[in-house]
């Protein structure tokens, strides 16, 4: 986070940024289509019936750290160092809208029969998905594919991480390396 404040990046057209995350120490400024307004990320809301409400919905527990997420904040936006765009998290719309994607959008009821539950997109705008096919040995974890054809059946999907936990690690080491001082 500290990465987009510093560059202006936590920015979202001002109609969209629920009051409890405008940061009105940033003023709104004018931008393309109309006003930006800062945000910050809050304390999530998220609970854990609700958290149990989308898992069985969707006939599966989410990894560990994917709920700790869920739980931890709310954001438009994550740091993206790695290529990999979360579904927004925001204070009122945030189960909405993985709903939608679990549900409405594209073709997700096929990606849901095969095990696939999208979380987040990559710069192509391509599904990334939980890979329920593929737990880790513990079955907390699972991998993470990239869904090469929604509309195709089977989807076709590239295996990019065995494990969401391998996914954040990988996220992480992008943002240090992105932050290193040049030599």
């Amino acid at each position: 986070m500290a990465y987009l404040a510093a560059h202006e990046l936590m920015r979202q057209p001002a109609v969209f940024v629920d009051a409890a995350m405008l940061d009105s120490a940033r003023p709104i400024t004018a931008g393309w289509g109309g006003d930006w307004a800062a945000w910050k990320p809050i304390a999530s809301t998220a609970t854990e019936a609700d958290i149990h409400e989308l898992e069985a919905a969707i006939g599966h527990s989410f990894p560990p750290l994917y709920v700790e997420l869920l739980r931890y904040r709310h954001f438009y936006e994550l740091d993206d160092a790695a290529g990999i765009s979360f579904i927004m998290h925001d204070v009122k719309e945030w189960k909405a809208s993985l709903w939608d994607h679990y549900f409405f959008l594209q073709e997700p009821s096929t990606l849901r029969q095969q095990n696939y539950i999208p979380f987040a997109y990559d710069p192509q705008l391509k599904s990334l998905c939980f890979d329920f096919n593929r737990r880790t040995s513990d079955g907390q974890d699972c991998a993470v594919v990239c869904i090469l054809n929604s509309y195709q059946n089977p989807a076709p999907t590239q295996l990019l991480y065995i494990s969401f936990f391998d996914l954040l690690l990988d996220m992480r080491a992008a943002q240090v390396q992105r932050d290193a001082p040049d030599d």
